[in-house]
């Protein structure tokens, strides 16, 4: 499984997608009507917490313990996508984060 996290100037989003089928497993975002009412703001690092945290939870709804997360060329593994990976690791489950 493979972790994409995506964070713009208004909002954070992640998913969990299986490797071999491409079918995304599990998704999280600041965007949907329940976290947006929420936080009080959708693209803070509470708000990563908050994504990781809910992820993590409907991942393991779905027997997902294990993935990897590999960050794009110009994304740096610090600030607002480390929280969002640590908050994942902390809710239970296992990451491996490929770096270059």
């Amino acid at each position: 499984f493979t972790l994409y996290v995506f964070i713009s100037k208004r909002f954070v989003q992640a998913s969990l997608t299986h490797r071999v089928t491409c079918k995304q497993v599990a998704v999280s975002g600041t965007n949907s009507k329940d976290m947006k009412a929420a936080l009080k703001s959708r693209c803070d690092i509470p708000a990563c917490l908050a994504v990781g945290r809910i992820l993590a939870y409907r991942a393991r709804e779905k027997d997902v313990y294990t993935a990897s997360y590999t960050p794009r060329a110009r994304d740096k593994f610090q600030g607002k996508i480390r929280a969002v990976v640590q908050s994942f690791i902390d809710n239970g489950i296992d990451v491996k984060v490929y770096l270059d």
